[in-house]
């Protein structure tokens, strides 16, 4: 086994909405993409790629694939060519070299939204919010934004879902050749070997663009790709090494709190809902197939003072424990 990393680059197409918590009436919006966004995009864009006529079923078995197979860093705005990293300096929160203020008034819009009353036409009342997003352009200069996040790729892969997921040919960067729907007796059953042959280029392919984020059904989130560089060996344990782990030993991504000991990290702590969606409900609490779980996680920009520690890249792109990572 061993793991593969690429760089991939993306142009902001229309600004991207990652909620984060509710201030008021205002929706605020994290200045960065998490893994588990990343990994909904992904999947989503494989699956409509492989499968025109996908089900539920076919999304929760690439998803699975994806979660296994190719996990992400966080995707972050780039500044001055860099990724935007969030750090802390003299104890106040950078996102790479500006200030929040700085990077805020480079990078967050808005816009308002409210419900129509249907008997009057008018906005309803107590309706009326309003939406936080980052630019497709800088809103200072005017520059196109651009994102960057990595990708790691098992090989070989682990579970592929071939009764779903066939190969994507490659015909031309922007076209595929989209292989015809399974028959029910394919999709229950393994292909035959001669189909199973998806490739990372296959993927690469496949992710030439992304829509990332809420509100996608008004046209937010849309990335188009500018860059791939790699492929850069990144270990070959059960899961990847994260390329972007530096001597400044400060977190990219989430970290669960029980994978390391409050005294030996400074920054900040946050919980983390997640809602998860499932056909089969099993009589859960949350409603027709809901599941909500929620974690505490260190945030990313928090500093390690652990000497010698050493993550991986997990599922979802949180970061483990490297004695975890098998788990």
């Amino acid at each position: 086994m061993a793991w593969q990393a690429y760089h991939l680059t993306y142009r902001a197409v229309s600004p991207v909405a990652l909620g984060a918590y509710r201030f008021g009436f205002i929706q605020r919006t994290r200045y960065y993409a998490p893994g588990w966004t990343l990994w909904g995009a992904i999947t989503a864009q494989l699956t409509r790629a492989a499968l025109p006529r996908a089900t539920g079923d076919d999304y929760e078995e690439v998803g699975r694939f994806v979660a296994a197979n190719l996990p992400t860093s966080y995707a972050y705005v780039l500044v001055d060519g860099k990724p935007a990293w969030p750090n802390y300096e003299q104890g106040q929160l950078r996102y790479g070299p500006l200030t929040v203020a700085e990077f805020e008034s480079c990078f967050v819009a808005s816009y308002g939204q409210t419900a129509v009353a249907p008997a009057t036409l008018t906005a309803a009342t107590g309706t009326l919010h309003e939406t936080e997003m980052l630019a497709a352009r800088d809103n200072l200069s005017g520059e196109p934004v651009y994102w960057q996040f990595t990708l790691y790729t098992r090989q070989p892969w682990r579970d592929p879902p071939w009764g779903r997921l066939s190969s994507l040919p490659v015909q031309d960067a922007n076209e595929f050749a989209l292989p015809p729907l399974p028959d029910a007796a394919t999709r229950c059953g393994p292909t035959p070997p001669a189909q199973a042959n998806l490739t990372v280029q296959d993927v690469l392919t496949a992710l030439e663009s992304l829509t990332l984020g809420g509100d996608r059904g008004y046209g937010f989130g849309r990335l188009e790709r500018v860059d791939v560089q790699g492929p850069e060996d990144a270990g070959d344990g059960p899961w990847p090494l994260p390329l972007d782990w530096d001597t400044s030993c400060t977190l990219r991504a989430h970290l669960p709190l029980e994978a390391l000991p409050g005294k030996t990290v400074r920054g900040r702590a946050e919980p983390i809902s997640r809602r998860l969606w499932q056909n089969d409900p099993a009589g859960g609490p949350w409603g027709p197939g809901q599941r909500r779980k929620v974690h505490l996680l260190y945030a990313p920009g928090s500093r390690v003072e652990e000497p010698g520690w050493q993550p991986a890249v997990g599922p979802l792109g949180i970061w483990l424990r490297t004695d975890h990572a098998g788990r």
